[in-house]
């Protein structure tokens, strides 16, 4: 990735849920958008920033919900990237909030071809876990035993990003896997005797509520996120 790569991507929009916008528990300076744009930034050694990473998280959106603000808060902005992320709120289990897995797919699509119309470069995220040891939200319901939890429920959700993003050819980034990389390294290391267990994962994703990253935990969906635009090809 050289400086003329990064200055053409000026504008970059990160589009989805609390997971974006850091809420509750990390400031907005050190959300993933934030860190992002200071890695970009140092990166062109400018006095001025080059880069805008615009924060478009609104907490507790499903997809359908996501889709009601494309419009404004993502195609207003005249985007050169779109980094979506969305799929932690999808998987709840109220009516009014549960997507199922093909109107999620389905959405997912029509956010993409939305994105199109105004922007060449789009990077889907799988979501990152959710810790069940910590998510009293879920274990207050029966609703996610058939899934042995709400994680288990989110990996199903996990391969329709997968899917979506095959089919409309757009670069993964995998949060799942860079997060399932830290515990099993944990159990490699004999920290945990399980990586599934995630309990592990309490540095990187909040034990207040078992979903929410924390400061490192967005430090590293960024890193992950750096990574991949620095080794795409400019369209």
């Amino acid at each position: 990735m050289n400086d003329a790569e990064i200055t053409k991507r000026s504008t970059i929009v990160c589009y989805g849920t609390s997971i974006t916008r850091g809420y509750p528990y990390v400031p907005e300076g050190d959300t993933y958008p934030a860190v992002l744009e200071r890695r970009l930034n140092r990166r062109l050694r400018l006095d001025g920033a080059a880069v805008d990473v615009v924060n478009s998280g609104v907490p507790g959106e499903n997809t359908e919900e996501g889709l009601a603000r494309i419009a404004s808060d993502v195609l207003g902005h005249k985007p050169n990237l779109v980094i979506v992320e969305f799929a932690c709120n999808d998987v709840r289990y109220e009516p009014e909030k549960r997507v199922g897995l093909e109107e999620f797919g389905e959405n997912l699509h029509e956010m993409i071809d939305k994105i199109w119309d105004v922007c060449t470069e789009i990077i889907v995220c799988t979501p990152t876990p959710i810790v069940d040891a910590f998510h009293v939200y879920s274990q207050e319901v029966d609703f996610y035993e058939p899934w042995g939890g709400c994680n288990n429920a989110l990996l199903e959700y996990d391969e329709v990003v997968r899917e979506v993003g095959d089919a409309e050819d757009l670069v993964l980034c995998d949060l799942q896997r860079s997060f399932m990389e830290h515990a099993v390294r944990a159990e490699f290391d004999g920290e945990i005797d399980d990586a599934d267990d995630l309990r592990c994962l309490g540095d990187l994703i909040s034990r207040y509520d078992g979903v929410h990253p924390t400061i490192e935990g967005q430090k590293l969906i960024a890193a992950e996120i750096y990574a991949v635009v620095r080794s795409m090809p400019l369209c």
